[in-house]
Formats: C-alpha cells, sequence, structure tokens
C-alpha cells in the first residue's frame, strides 16, 4: 500500500505517548514493505528524508509556546490552530495530488486546524481517522475547551459553532475512523459522528518491555511515575499520596520517581510542592529520558502510578509497566480500566481521589506477595492482548480493506479543491 500519515506532531517533536506510537506504526508499516509519507507541521528539526514533509502551519519549533502554553494565543491563533488555516488546506491539496496515496490517515490534528482534514477529504482519496483524544470533536463541534478565557472568547466560540464548524463538518467526513479505546468511541458517538467507529486498542512491544526483579529484602517501596508533566496526568496526586504513605509505619523508605517533563510552570509548582510536604529525599523529579531507558527503569521499580485526572483516552504507559511486570494502581477516568482489572491486574482508585491512591499504595507496600500476583497476571494479559505486532496487524488490515474498498465520492480523485469557501481569509497566516 502506499499511504499518507497527516499527523500535527512528528518526531523528533514528540509530546506524548500517541506521537510517538505514531512513529512506531510508521516505520512498522515501512518495514512491511508499504511506503508511508508523512505529512506534518514546519521545523528545522525534521527528518532529513523524502518521506517527510512538513508543511502544516504549524511551527514545530515553536511547540512550547503553543502546545504547552508558553504564549497567550491571539484570535488569529486560535483560529489557525482550531479552527481553519487556509494555508495548511492549500499545502495538503497540493501535497496528496503529488503523492497519489492508496490511502490517507489522519493520525492527530491537535493545533494545526481542521484544514488538513477537510483537505483530505476534498482529495477523492479514501480516508481514516485515527483518535486517541477529543481533538476532532473540540474541531468539529465546539471549540470551546480549546480556547482560554479571554473577552474575545465568546463572540469566537460562537462563530466557530454556527457558523464555520458546521461548514467543516460536511466538508470533512471520513470514511472510517478507528478509535484507541471503548470510551473514545462512546464520546465519539454521543457527540454525533456518524457512520462506523470501530475500536483498535494500541499495543506494546513485547520483546522490550519484560519483567524485572522484585526489591531487595528491607527495602523501600519504589514507585514510579512515568508521563508528561502536566496537571491532567495527575503527578501532583502522587505526590501528596505518597506523603500520606511515608506518615504510616513501615513506609518511611517508600519513594517516588517522577520521569517526565513540562511547562517550566508546572514543574516548578511540583518542586514546591515537594518541599511542602518535607519529601526532598523521597521524591525525585527525573526529567525527560531515551524510551531506550524505560524498560530499565521499569524494571528498577515495584509499583506503576497512572493517577490521571482527565478522561485519558488509553495509554501506552500501563501496558509498558503491566509488561515489565509491575502491577498499576490507575485512575478510572477515561479508558484506563480497559487496560487494568481491578483486583487482578492492578488497582484503580477514582481520579484525584489522594486519599484512595494513598490507600492503594499502602495495601501494595504491605504485600509484597500481593505485588508479585498482580504483576504476573498484568505481564501475561499484555503477551495475551496487547502485542504491538498485533495491533500493527489490525491496522494493517483495516487499511487495506478500506483500500480495496469501492468508493462513491463526489470529486474526482486528485481533483481537489483548495479551498473550502470559508470566509476566513482574515484569519490566513
Amino acid at each position: 500500500m502506499k499511504l499518507t500519515v497527516i499527523n500535527n506532531l512528528y518526531p523528533p517533536y514528540i509530546v506524548g505517548g500517541y506521537e510517538i506510537l505514531a512513529r512506531d506504526v510508521i516505520e512498522a508499516l515501512r518495514l512491511r514493505g508499504h511506503h508511508v509519507d508523512v505529512i506534518t507541521g514546519r521545523g528545522s528539526d525534521l527528518p532529513r528524508d523524502s518521506f517527510t514533509h512538513g508543511v502544516l502551519d504549524l511551527d514545530l519549533d515553536r511547540k512550547d509556546e503553543s502546545f504547552l502554553g508558553g504564549r497567550t494565543p491571539t484570535p488569529l491563533d486560535a483560529w489557525r490552530w482550531h479552527v481553519y488555516s487556509r494555508r495548511s488546506h492549500v499545502a495538503v491539496s497540493r501535497l496528496l495530488h503529488e503523492l497519489q496515496p492508496d490511502l490517507v490517515v489522519v493520525w492527530n490534528l491537535y493545533m494545526a486546524s481542521m484544514a488538513p482534514l477537510v483537505a483530505a477529504r476534498q482529495s477523492g482519496i479514501p480516508l481514516v481517522v485515527n483518535i486517541a483524544d477529543k481533538w476532532m470533536i473540540s474541531g468539529l463541534h465546539d471549540v470551546s475547551p480549546l480556547i482560554r478565557p479571554s473577552r474575545w472568547r465568546a463572540p469566537f466560540v460562537g462563530l466557530a459553532r454556527a457558523v464555520v464548524q458546521p461548514l467543516l463538518r460536511r466538508a470533512s467526513r471520513p470514511d472510517h475512523i478507528i478509535a484507541v479505546s471503548e470510551f473514545m468511541r462512546r464520546e465519539y458517538q454521543k457527540a454525533g459522528f456518524d457512520g462506523t467507529i470501530e475500536t483498535i486498542h494500541l499495543g506494546v512491544p513485547l520483546g522490550r518491555f519484560a519483567p524485572g526483579h522484585p526489591s531487595p529484602s528491607g527495602s523501600g517501596v519504589r514507585f514510579l511515575f512515568v508521563g508528561s508533566l502536566w496537571e491532567g496526568k495527575g503527578p501532583q496526586v502522587a505526590i501528596r499520596a505518597l506523603a500520606r504513605v511515608v506518615q504510616q509505619p513501615g513506609n518511611h523508605a517508600a519513594t517516588l520517581d517522577i520521569y517526565g517533563d513540562g511547562a517550566t510552570g508546572f514543574v516548578e509548582f511540583l518542586k514546591a510542592l515537594i518541599r511542602e510536604h518535607q519529601l526532598e529525599d523521597r521524591v525525585t523529579l527525573r526529567g525527560f529520558v531515551s524510551r531506550n531507558d524505560l524498560p530499565d527503569i521499569y524494571r528498577s521499580h515495584d509499583v506503576l502510578l497512572f493517577p490521571s485526572v482527565w478522561d485519558e483516552p488509553f495509554a501506552a504507559v500501563p501496558l509498558e509497566g503491566m509488561a515489565s511486570g509491575l502491577p498499576v494502581v490507575g485512575s478510572t477516568a477515561g479508558g484506563t480500566p480497559e487496560a487494568i482489572s481491578d483486583n487482578e491486574t492492578g488497582l484503580l482508585v477514582p481520579p484525584g481521589d489522594v486519599a484512595a491512591l494513598a490507600g492503594a499504595m499502602l495495601r501494595l507496600a504491605g504485600d509484597p506477595a500481593m505485588r508479585a500476583r498482580l504483576g504476573e497476571r498484568a505481564a501475561q494479559a499484555v503477551r495475551e492482548r496487547w502485542g504491538f505486532e498485533r495491533y500493527v496487524d489490525r491496522l494493517e488490515s483495516r487499511f487495506q480493506e478500506l483500500v480495496n474498498r469501492p468508493l462513491a465520492r463526489a470529486m474526482p480523485r486528485g481533483r481537489a479543491s483548495v479551498d473550502p469557501g470559508l470566509a476566513t481569509r482574515r484569519s490566513d497566516a
């Protein structure tokens, strides 16, 4: 197959797990003999190859300002990022006309507007969208969750909802939608997306992640957090829970290692929280690490904490920890319960509930046999259900089916319009 993947971020511009997963899937499909081009944002450090096309109206060299909240957006920024960019529409239309793929796969367009989706739909090429969060709900139905409070927020959102987003919906309907979890599938159905939406859970490489060794006798329990450092991921909840754990007899030596990076302001907040609870000798912010280091990091800890406060769609980190033989304490938010069976492969607690998280941590800290039992079952569950090759098998099979399926198109393939007729020229970059 000849595929074109449209993704807002493409490595080395990695923000989170789903961006990393896009790279891994693309590389796996190439190894299977498929030709895969990538359309992504513009940046000086993009891969120097013939497959990567940095043309979207998104400056990846300034991702800290946009993705991590380092700059307050203007109305023009908000329009280009969240609603429509004519520059992106024109660029994607021209590239698809040149590349002529068998299938267009839209992976994620958060901060890249809905213009690439419209251009892909109008190209006449079969179109499938992978969804791992609510970017398409926000972009096509209700942009308000993406717009910060401001004096122009209300008229901006009103214009988008009443005039522009209905046009975008009609101009961008995909042939197929693949959701990363049942939770996400239900969210899109509730939002009014019609057509076929199926769930294909992601997978992790089983050869890379494997069980390690339990803690040496007498050492404190080593808790672990891995993920982007922002409030939705809940590292602040983990720190507050550990403060309760170390106050209990027999748990004074418990530690928490936090791996990941984020906006400077939030990292400073976490440091202040550690000082407030006098946990400087118990909690360590390890910063960003290479994914090549993660297998050893998982194996050198006892319990993985995944205390997301937001509706986590379905993340790779719990599966990686489970494959490494770790019991995982996760929140019940979003799709996480689809990966973790409570009291079977891990423990589940309500999101944001510090007392419940601390209670689960204490249960595991005081019961090495329970940790071993849950960790063993977790590793077995991943081997049986969530291997990466199995995940790619399912994607490849669905992509091939869409390529082979006859599609009725209103516009001949290769003759895409470069402008959806939106009255948005004042917002062009």
